[in-house]
C-alpha cells in the first residue's frame, strides 16, 4: 500500500514552494515546484539530499536514516552569498518549509517547538546510547565464550617450485648518525586518563552542542518568518492606500 506523500510549504513574496517527498522501496522521489510547475526533482536514499533549482536557488533536505517525516526542509535563494547549492550543501542560513498541517512532520516540529528542553535531553540520551551500547556489547561477548568451529582438514598440495636467482644489490656505506638525547618525559596520569576518556564523552557533548544549536536556529526561522510576513502585511496596506 503506497504511502501518502510528504509536502513541506513556504510562501515568500507571493511565490508558493511545495516540496513533495515520496517513499519508493529503500529511496525516496523528491520534487519542488514553484506555483505548481517542477523546478526540480530527485531521487535519493542519502540522509541530505540538495535540489538545484537554478535562478530560483536550492532546496536542502535532512532526511532520517531509515524511515520516517523529513528532519528538516530549507530554500536558499540565488542572492546567496556562497550561491544557493554550496549554501545548502553547508545547511547555513536559508529559509525553512513549513510541514503540511496534520502531518507527522508538523507534529514533530510543534512538539520540539513547545518541548524544547527534553529535545535536548533526547539527542543526549540518543549519544549516550550511542557510547554506552557497544561498550555492553563488547562486555557481553567478553563474557561468553563462542564455541569452537570445526573447520575441516584440508589438504594442500606440496608445490615443488624452483630456487629463484639470487640479485646482488650493490651495498651503499650510510654516514653514522649521531644521537639524540631526547628526554624522558611522559605524560601525568591524570591526563592520560582524560585522554582516554575524550572518545567517549566527546559523542555526548557534540549532541548537546547542536540540540541546542538547533533550539536556537528555529527560534530564529520563526523570528525571520514573522518580519516576512509583518512586511508583506506592511507592503499590501501600502498599495491599498494608493489612489
Amino acid at each position: 500500500m503506497a504511502k501518502d506523500p510528504e509536502r513541506w510549504l513556504l510562501t515568500h513574496q507571493g511565490v508558493r514552494h511545495v516540496v513533495e517527498i515520496v517513499e519508493s522501496g529503500l529511496s525516496r522521489r523528491i520534487t519542488w515546484t514553484l506555483d505548481g510547475d517542477e523546478v526540480a526533482s530527485k531521487k535519493s536514499s542519502d540522509e541530505k539530499v540538495t535540489l538545484d533549482g537554478g535562478d530560483h536557488g536550492a532546496i536542502g533536505l535532512r532526511l532520517p536514516t531509515f524511515t520516517g517525516p523529513a528532519r528538516r526542509v530549507t530554500w536558499w535563494g540565488p542572492e546567496s552569498t556562497l550561491g544557493a547549492v554550496a549554501a545548502a550543501q553547508t545547511g547555513l542560513g536559508g529559509l525553512d518549509l513549513d510541514p503540511e498541517a496534520g502531518s507527522k512532520a508538523a507534529a514533530r516540529e510543534a512538539w520540539i517547538r513547545e518541548h524544547p528542553q527534553q529535545y535536548a535531553v533526547r539527542r543526549t540520551a540518543a549519544a549516550v546510547a550511542g557510547v554506552v551500547v557497544p561498550l555492553l556489547l563488547i562486555w557481553l561477548l567478553g563474557r561468553f565464550a563462542l564455541p569452537a568451529i570445526p573447520w575441516p582438514d584440508v589438504n594442500r598440495p606440496d608445490w615443488d617450485l624452483p630456487d629463484l636467482p639470487s640479485i646482488p644489490w650493490p651495498s651503499i656505506p650510510l654516514p653514522d648518525l649521531p644521537s639524540i638525547p631526547w628526554p624522558d618525559w611522559s605524560l601525568p596520569a591524570w591526563v592520560e586518563t582524560v585522554l582516554d576518556s575524550i572518545k567517549y564523552v566527546w559523542p555526548v557533548l557534540l549532541a548537546v552542542v547542536l540540540a541546542r544549536a538547533e533550539i536556537k536556529r528555529r527560534r530564529d526561522q520563526d523570528a525571520r518568518k514573522r518580519a516576512a510576513s509583518e512586511a508583506s502585511e506592511e507592503s499590501e496596506r501600502e498599495e491599498t492606500r494608493e489612489p
